[in-house]
This record gives structure tokens, sequence and C-alpha cells, in this order.
């Protein structure tokens, strides 16, 4: 998944409730490489670390330059960004950013 579909995931689930608690740049791009290492293990479940570390440091690199991404901290509650991470597979993932 390109970081333009992620950030679309996470501008999907946004919320505007001002008490909510918000993850941290830190964490939103601690998803971005959980959310590529779920895509690679699903499209191939034999790529091992090597192949993971190379989508993540190329999908890390298009969300720098990608404006989308640097909204996941307004976006992304940390009950989602929570949710998320502790996604097993990309459906479910993507079902916590919803």
């Amino acid at each position: 998944m390109s970081a333009r579909a992620f950030a679309c995931l996470v501008c999907a689930a946004g919320t505007l409730a001002g008490c909510t608690r918000h993850a941290t740049l830190a964490e939103c791009s601690a998803l971005l490489d959980r959310y590529v290492e779920l895509l690679v293990r699903e499209q191939d479940p034999k790529a091992d670390e090597a192949e993971i570390a190379k989508h993540k440091s190329a999908t890390r690199e298009k969300a720098a330059h990608d404006p989308s991404f640097a909204t996941c901290p307004k976006e992304v509650s940390k009950d989602a960004a929570r949710c998320a991470m502790g996604a097993p597979n990309v459906d479910e993932f993507e079902k916590c950013l919803e």
C-alpha cells in the first residue's frame, strides 16, 4: 500500500471530538510500519525481514513527502492506534481506523 492510501485511512479514522487523545507522530510512524509489515506478509507469507524492511523504508520515504500523512496525529485516536497495532491482519487493521 502506498503512503497516500495509508494517509486516506488515517483521514477516515479522524474524529472531531475535542477530548479525544490522539496518536503521536512516533505512534503514527509505528502504525505505518505495522501496516506495511501486515501487507507484505499478506502478499508474501515467506517474506523475510530484509524484504519487509525494504518496503517499510520505501513507504516511510513516501510518507515523509506526503502532507496527508502529517495529519495522522490530529486524526487518529490513541484507542484506534492501539487497536490497529494489535490487529492480526490488514483487514482488522483497517477496521480499527474506520
